[in-house]
């Protein structure tokens, strides 16, 4: 399986990026969209406006997976809105949000998963430092948390399990930057 790794630059490409995300959250978070009312089938909220975009598109060119990285937000970012933490360790301007990971379900097996994660790990490790992102909040379920540093992103947690508004339990996170690229080196080496 091949796939084509990218940033979303332009307003077609985001509306896909949208709708995938609406198809994922319709499987896995169903009373998410109905709260939220969205009545175009396609999902964004106000951080996306301050978010770089990524997409993978499979063989036809349909949108498999994406995740953004949100930086500079003046509103403040998802974790920090919606859960209890002490975020006065963080520099402000280094720091970022990385959220809507989002593999399509058909591609969610060991092999394939780690091939986009892999191609994701490069892109933020790449924007993150154009940026001049050091840490990156996450909120993630405690099994997604693993996964992730099975694929050597190391988030680690920076207060107890808290219940989201919207997505049940989940841990308060922060990846850095230095450390994503020090656990991948061969990232480091491709650029």
């Amino acid at each position: 399986m091949n796939f084509r790794f990218l940033e979303v630059r332009d307003s077609d490409m985001l509306e896909k990026v949208f709708a995938f995300r609406y198809k994922i959250l319709l499987e896995i978070y169903p009373e998410y969209l109905k709260i939220s009312g969205f009545s175009d089938a396609k999902e964004y909220d106000k951080y996306d406006r301050y978010s770089v975009h990524f997409a993978a598109l499979n063989e036809e060119g349909d949108v498999c997976a994406t995740v953004r990285l949100i930086h500079h937000s003046p509103i403040g970012y998802p974790t920090e809105n919606s859960m209890i933490f002490d975020n006065s360790m963080f520099e402000r301007d280094k720091l970022g949000e990385m959220s809507r990971i989002f593999v399509d379900a058909k591609y969610r097996n060991i092999q394939t998963t780690k091939k986009i994660i892999q191609e994701v790990k490069k892109f933020m490790y790449v924007k993150m430092t154009k940026l001049g992102i050091l840490y990156t909040y996450g909120s993630l379920e405690a099994s997604f948390l693993r996964l992730l540093r099975i694929y050597k992103m190391n988030y680690h947690t920076i207060s107890e399990e808290q219940r989201h508004e919207y997505f049940g339990l989940r841990y308060p996170s922060v990846l850095y930057t230095k450390q994503l690229g020090e656990d991948n080196p061969e990232i480091i080496e491709q650029i």
